[in-house]
């Protein structure tokens, strides 16, 4: 997320990644105006744990920090990694298997980029497991798809149909046993520093964990 249209450093609306895959147009006067979210900020008293239940409830990963409850002018951001720092010794004694979603959304190395988009925007997930066949050869994500320059593309061009997600991927998908722990769980996605990390069990993938998940689990 980056906070977007600040006047005289107060905030006023956010931009996230997500905001920006709707931007499918290469029109030079698409403006922030059509794609933003009404404002969630932090003050500097804020509990911790509230500021991380915040922070799972509308995913995203920084939040603003204003001056006060009636003073939204910015004074830093604070990051969900930061907080799973300060909070981490007080992290669950749950499985990640007791934590994990199994319902993952994959696709095919060959699929066109336009569809694993639309996927991603109807499923509201950030990433996906790329296969080929029923073998799993990479992983791709909001931020693949940005950085590789194609968020803003027209969905009706053929070029668009025609970019395949092999282009883009990248590998190797990071996974994790089961049986860890949601401490290891966390540590082991700040250290690599990605969202989500997939769950492997007898070589296959069961399941799925995010920050989310995780937060979820340090506040419940």
């Amino acid at each position: 997320m980056n906070v977007g249209d600040v006047m005289h450093k107060r905030v006023v609306c956010v931009v996230t990644d997500k905001d920006m895959m709707r931007v499918t147009s290469t029109r030079s006067n698409v403006t922030v105006d059509g794609f933003v979210n009404e404002v969630a900020f932090v003050t500097p008293v804020d509990d911790l744990r509230s500021v991380l239940y915040r922070m799972a409830e509308l995913r995203l990963r920084y939040l603003p920090v204003v001056r006060g409850v009636n003073d939204a002018v910015v004074i830093g951001v604070i990051g969900l990694s930061s907080i799973f720092d300060a909070l981490k010794e007080r992290a669950p004694d749950q499985r990640v298997s007791d934590i994990m979603a199994t319902d993952i959304k994959t696709c095919q190395r060959s699929d066109t980029l336009n569809g694993v988009w639309s996927d991603l925007l109807d499923f509201g997930i950030s990433g996906m497991p790329v296969m080929d066949g029923q073998e799993v050869v990479g992983v791709i994500t909001v931020h693949d798809i940005l950085k590789s320059g194609h968020a803003r593309l027209d969905r009706e061009s053929r070029h668009t149909r025609q970019v395949r997600v092999e282009k883009i991927m990248n590998t190797p998908l990071y996974t994790i046993s089961r049986d860890e722990t949601a401490k290891t769980a966390i540590e082991r996605l700040l250290n690599l520093g990605v969202g989500r990390i997939y769950v492997v069990d007898g070589g296959g993938l069961s399941g799925v964990v995010d920050l989310y998940d995780l937060a979820r689990s340090m506040i419940a």
